[in-house]
């Protein structure tokens, strides 16, 4: 039979009609159901905003006055200067991140009745999925609104312009984000099955141009960029487009005007946000059942606080290549069987090595500005600096999360849970120590050395036994859940927030001041080395004593 036959037209009307009457039914039946989940959203949106009230206003309030009074005159000036540079690599990383979590979950996400009963009926796939598209795109669209203006707001603080429209244009540049995202995401969805061939290159491209993106503001901080170079970074991306209101209403002089980059701005969220509206009833029921029942795991893995058990679940549909991008020979040598097993774990996930190398890059940038800005900025820069360099580690000691979530991967090892511990720090320790000297090297090409840039390559090994701590902390114990009751309230979230951080915390207590000292007073001394060398030492063996203990 011809496709556009009489016979299929009267299939495709029976399919409307029975679509119409069988939501009309639903509604009907869960008419109660729905009245209580409105109620329990709007008791929702009314605790967040009683509480941001509450506690986010005054932060506001404070932020204002101190900006008006130019308390932090020598922190917001390279802020607002780098905007056209930095406000668009943002904007790019939240619309990349939603259409990355869509490989996952996705705008378009059904719950199990939904899936178990409708699904599989012959019934018409745009009136079904279209409206959880509008939900979720309302959704988003809400937080991007807040998101933006109060991201307009503080920038507004350290000029002396008005509030109202710099508010105003951070809330257009977030709306435009979110549905940009929520749209993106859709799309994703809708092409998984091609995504699945070309769809790691894509965003592998896409992550490396958000990478370019961001590291425009650092070189504009460290080495300083011509005035072209900002014009060409609100013109090169409709990113940029979005952040021309924001730079009129804040810096000023934003090239070409902001009506025709604001217009630009909307016919792309719109055209984008019309192929989504289009793309959706083509989404197929594989795609829906599986984005279903990752989202139930996510979800019962948050309520039980498992981060590792949700983050294991969210990599589902990832469909990660079996073989590294490059093959390393086997070694001959038994001791050097750790190091290649750990490398080619990396090498199967090259983001890892290129977030490494960014996290490193913005450690050797925030040690300069430390080092050329004294007082607070300087001191939080140098914090923030120990803390990138954490973040890098973190990023390069996956096998060892990987190994400690799931113990039949070292079962055949002629290695103890101790010894693994070590062994695994072997390999980012040597990765950022030539990061971190590579740092130094193009600082020092550049004119931009510093003597607190020594303080990096010393404090590599403390980082990994931070991070090692972090990787095997196994379960989280049951009576942090039950906490104490005191005057100021329960102590359980206060214990389970150092209980996941403690690796971290320990290392900026004792780390970093060490740097801020060596940014602040201009060199690095034998007893600063032998201090964060000290600190290394009791890192790994904590590692190693977790590592235990999580292992059993």
């Amino acid at each position: 039979m011809r496709p556009g036959s009489s016979a299929d037209v009267r299939t495709d009307v029976h399919r409307d009609e029975s679509t119409v009457a069988t939501l009309t039914f639903l509604r009907a039946v869960r008419g109660r159901h729905r009245a209580e989940k409105r109620r329990n959203v709007a008791f929702l949106v009314y605790s967040l905003a009683l509480v941001g009230g509450v506690w986010g206003t005054p932060v506001l309030l404070a932020a204002a006055r101190l900006g008006r009074s130019r308390a932090l005159e020598d922190r917001p000036a390279p802020l607002l200067e780098a905007l056209p540079l930095w406000a668009p690599a943002l904007l790019a990383l939240v619309t990349l991140v939603m259409a990355r979590s869509a490989t996952w979950r996705g705008p378009v996400l059904l719950d199990g009745a939904t899936v178990a009963w409708l699904l599989p009926q012959p019934l018409a796939r745009g009136p079904l999925l279209t409206p959880r598209l509008v939900s979720s795109a309302i959704v988003a669209a809400l937080l991007g609104l807040l998101g933006g203006g109060v991201l307009g707001f503080l920038l507004s603080t350290g000029t002396a312009g008005a509030w109202g429209p710099a508010t105003a244009a951070g809330a257009w540049a977030g709306l435009g984000t979110a549905l940009l995202g929520t749209a993106s995401g859709a799309l994703v969805v809708r092409y998984e099955r091609a995504l699945a061939r070309r769809g790691r290159r894509i965003f592998a491209a896409a992550w490396c141009a958000v990478a370019v993106l961001g590291a425009l503001p650092v070189v504009s901080v460290v080495h300083g960029l011509p005035p072209w170079a900002h014009t060409v970074a609100l013109w090169i991306s409709p990113w940029g487009w979005a952040v021309q209101p924001l730079v009129e209403a804040t810096v000023g002089g934003a090239p070409g005007g902001g009506f025709l980059a604001a217009l630009l701005w909307a016919c792309c969220v719109a055209g984008c946000v019309r192929l989504a509206v289009r793309a959706v009833p083509g989404i197929s029921q594989e795609s829906l059942r599986l984005r279903a029942t990752v989202a139930d795991r996510v979800s019962a893995s948050l309520f039980s606080l498992d981060l590792r058990q949700a983050r294991s679940a969210t990599r589902v549909g990832a469909g990660r290549r079996a073989r590294p991008a490059l093959r390393i020979p086997a070694p001959r040598t038994p001791w050097l069987v750790m190091p290649w097993r750990d490398l080619s774990g990396l090498l199967r996930a090259p983001g890892r090595l290129g977030w490494a190398a960014v996290w490193c890059a913005s450690c050797g940038a925030a040690l300069v500005f430390a080092a050329g800005h004294g007082g607070t900025a300087g001191t939080v820069s140098a914090v923030a600096g120990t803390w990138f360099l954490y973040l890098a580690a973190a990023q390069l000691v996956e096998p060892a999360r990987l190994e400690s979530d799931d113990v039949r991967r070292a079962a055949l090892l002629p290695y103890g849970a101790r010894a693994l511990a070590l062994w695994h720090a072997a390999v980012p320790t040597l990765l950022l120590a030539l990061g971190t000297g590579l740092v130094c090297a193009v600082c020092a090409a550049g004119g931009r050395w510093t003597p607190a840039l020594l303080a990096a390559p010393t404090a590599v090994p403390a980082c990994v036994g931070a991070a090692l701590v972090g990787a095997y902390r196994g379960q989280l114990p049951v009576h942090l859940l039950t906490g104490t009751d005191t005057p100021m309230g329960n102590t359980a979230p206060l214990q389970i927030g150092l209980w996941y951080l403690r690796g971290m915390l320990a290392l900026l207590v004792l780390v970093a001041p060490v740097v801020a000292d060596a940014a602040r007073g201009g060199e690095y001394g034998a007893g600063q080395s032998v201090w964060l060398l000290a600190v290394a030492a009791g890192g790994l063996g904590w590692a190693r004593r977790t590592a235990h203990r999580s292992q059993g």
